[in-house]
C-alpha cells in the first residue's frame, strides 16, 4: 500500500494505493481524498472491449438495488447489442462487485449508476463532485485524472481497469476535500472511453458531468 501525498493545507487530498480491495476502505482514513484499487485489465478483456464498435458499448442511468446491479448491466449490454460471451460476462460482474463495495463502505442498498461511452472533451475542467462519495473505473481508454489544486499541470492518471473512490464536497466530518479530478481530454484523438460511475444513492443529485 502506498500514498502519494500531495502538498497540504490541512485538508484532506492525499492518495491512497493498493493491490487489493481493501485499498477503497481507505478513503476514510483522516486526510485520504481518493482511494484507489489498483488492477490490471486481463489481456483478454482488453482486447476484447479496445475492439468493440463504439456503437456497441453499454449506456446506462439507472438507480438501481447492489444485488440487483448485475442483471441492470447486462441489460443495458443487451440493449447495446454487445457480444454475449465471457469478456461481457466479466464486464457485468466486476461492475456488480464494485457496487457492492461502494454499498458496504457508504452503508446504502440503493447506487446511482452510470455507464458513459465518451469520445471528446466532456468534463475537462478539474473540480470536486458535489456528493459524500463517488466511484469510477475507465474499462476502456484513458483513466481519470487527479490534481491538487495549483498543480493542473501534472496530474496523475488512474490506469485503466483500477478502481477510485473520491470524496466529495458533502463528506461528513470537518475535513473539506482538496483534491480535483477530470475526465482526460481526449477530443480529436480517436479515443472512446467507458466510464462506470457509481454513487451512494441516498443523496443522489442528477448531474451531466464525466469523469
Amino acid at each position: 500500500m502506498s500514498v502519494v501525498d500531495f502538498p497540504t493545507r490541512g485538508e484532506a487530498c492525499s492518495v491512497l494505493q493498493a493491490r487489493d480491495a481493501s485499498a477503497l476502505s481507505g478513503i476514510k482514513q483522516p486526510g485520504v481524498a481518493a482511494a484507489i484499487w489498483q488492477r490490471d485489465l486481463a489481456p483478454e478483456f482488453a482486447n476484447w472491449i479496445s475492439g468493440l464498435p463504439p456503437e456497441k458499448l453499454p449506456k446506462l442511468r439507472s438507480l438501481v438495488g447492489v444485488d440487483a446491479l448485475e442483471g441492470c448491466i447486462q441489460a443495458a449490454c443487451d440493449l447495446a447489442g454487445t457480444p454475449a460471451g465471457p469478456e461481457r460476462d466479466m464486464l457485468a460482474g466486476d461492475i456488480a462487485a464494485l457496487g457492492f463495495l461502494v454499498g458496504e463502505f457508504m452503508e446504502t442498498p440503493l447506487l446511482q449508476v452510470r455507464l458513459d461511452v465518451v469520445s471528446t472533451n466532456a468534463c475537462r475542467r478539474f473540480h470536486v463532485d458535489n456528493m459524500t462519495a463517488r466511484l469510477l473505473c475507465t474499462y476502456r481508454g484513458a483513466g481519470t485524472q487527479l490534481a491538487q489544486p495549483g498543480a493542473e499541470a501534472s496530474p496523475l492518471s488512474v490506469s485503466p481497469g483500477s478502481a477510485v473512490l473520491l470524496r466529495g464536497r458533502c463528506w461528513p466530518g470537518k475535513e473539506q476535500t482538496a483534491l480535483l479530478h477530470r475526465s482526460p481530454p481526449i477530443e480529436g484523438t480517436g479515443q472512446t472511453r467507458l466510464l462506470a460511475v457509481i454513487d451512494p444513492a441516498f443523496e443522489h443529485k442528477p448531474e451531466g458531468t464525466l469523469h
